[in-house]
């Protein structure tokens, strides 16, 4: 009886509402707006994870040079030293 009672008024008043009144216009505009507020929250979501992963590979990248300038110093340390012992060979 509740439902019967819910559905007769509903289509009354969309049945009553005047074509001034752009009762579809502002159904149909309401569905525009979410749809396009979804699509923002979709592509905030892709840019944020854009730039995670550009930061995790600038992390990788600083990681890797760090690692090549130590590598860098201890060649530069071994070779001083060969140069050391061939210079106290001489002597």
């Amino acid at each position: 009886m509740k439902c019967t009672v819910l559905f007769l008024v509903l289509s009354m008043v969309v049945l009553m509402a005047e074509p001034g009144d752009a009762f579809i216009s502002h159904i149909i505009g309401g569905i525009i707006h979410a749809g396009k507020a979804i699509h923002r929250l979709i592509q905030k979501r892709r840019h944020g994870e854009q730039q995670l992963e550009q930061q995790q590979q600038l992390n990788q990248l600083k990681q890797f040079e760090q690692q090549q300038q130590l590598n860098q110093r201890l060649f530069n340390r071994e070779q001083l030293k060969q140069e050391r012992a061939a210079f106290n060979a001489l002597f």
